[in-house]
């Protein structure tokens, strides 16, 4: 009697499985109850330095063990992110997938982020990892594509080519029930001014821009959110670019005013950090939702990181 007894049992949940928007032979975890409601709450944080003290031995830099999550930070860290509320988070800077679900499972277990992934760099310490209360379908690492870095120097045109930052950009789709999905970018471009930084930005940025646009000739209408800490200032040629695209579809658009700052956290000066999405998404941004959070004071979200964190919100039902 067992050896019929347990396809009877599984037959009824195959039927019953969440299939995923995107693929129809990929599905939901069988356990997975979450729902966001009508609304989703996405959010993005370079946390600086995300990094604990052991060493993984196939990462050969030397401030890869460093250490430098103390207590401090990770408790404001914990309550910020409890007043937050958000659905999605992407952090910047840290280390990996493996060390931000052992810091969840140790100072945030009960806020509800099931899900948490990166497309890691073999060679550097710092990543892009996104925690997710949905599911994340398949992820697409850009790490190991060459972009150009064309740029003046010296009276001189230099051309070069670069992957080792490519790491730190990746595009996944998230899950949000059977009927709908995004597709979020999460990014930590090249820092640092000077002609040559910027033209690593706009290298990685006009590859991410064709790879979208290839996207939205297979799937008119996707929706893209592009976030992360873009190391651009807000009146820089690389948000321009992102901003005033010849190509309706993948134009993006910025939710949050011009002027409006997220570094340094204890006294903001410019803005490195961004949501973008596209137009698609547009009708189902919720006004004014997006913004630069600081729910401490500035020395204690110093204490955090060097940069503040954003939020948007938008309609999913």
């Amino acid at each position: 009697m067992k050896k019929f007894l347990w396809p009877l049992l599984v037959f009824p949940l195959f039927l019953s499985a969440q299939k995923s928007p995107f693929n129809s032979e990929a599905v939901f975890p069988a356990r997975h109850t979450y729902s966001t409601g009508d609304t989703l709450r996405i959010m993005t944080w370079n946390v600086e330095h995300l990094v604990d003290e052991l060493d993984d031995p196939y990462v050969n830099n030397g401030r890869e063990n460093n250490g430098e999550i103390k207590p401090e930070k990770m408790k404001l860290l914990a309550e910020a992110l409890k007043m937050a509320e958000a659905d999605v988070i992407v952090f910047e800077e840290a280390e990996s997938a493996n060390v931000v679900e052992a810091l969840r499972d140790s100072f945030f277990p009960d806020l509800g982020y099931q899900y948490v992934a990166d497309t890691r760099s073999r060679n550097w310490y710092q990543n892009v990892v996104i925690l997710s209360k949905l599911p994340i379908g398949k992820m697409i690492s850009y790490g190991n594509v060459h972009t150009p870095v064309v740029f003046e120097e010296d009276g001189e045109s230099k051309y070069q080519t670069q992957n080792y930052i490519n790491t730190r950009m990746w595009t996944c789709e998230l899950l949000v029930d059977s009927t709908y999905g995004l597709y979020l970018s999460g990014a930590h471009l090249k820092a640092g001014g000077g002609s040559r930084n910027e033209a690593m930005r706009m290298g990685q940025l006009r590859y991410w821009q064709k790879e979208m646009e290839l996207l939205l000739k297979a799937d008119p209408e996707a929706d893209i959110i592009l976030l992360g800490d873009l190391n651009s200032y807000r009146n820089g040629n690389e948000i321009k670019m992102l901003l005033e695209d010849a190509r309706p579809l993948v134009k993006l658009q910025d939710p949050i005013a011009a002027e409006v700052n997220s570094h340094p956290a204890d006294a903001p000066s410019h803005r490195l950090d961004y949501i973008l999405y596209n137009q698609n998404l547009a009708d189902q941004i919720v006004p004014k939702s997006a913004q630069v959070l600081t729910p401490f004071s500035p020395a204690e979200m110093r204490t955090i990181s060097d940069h503040l964190p954003l939020v948007l919100d938008l309609i999913v039902h």
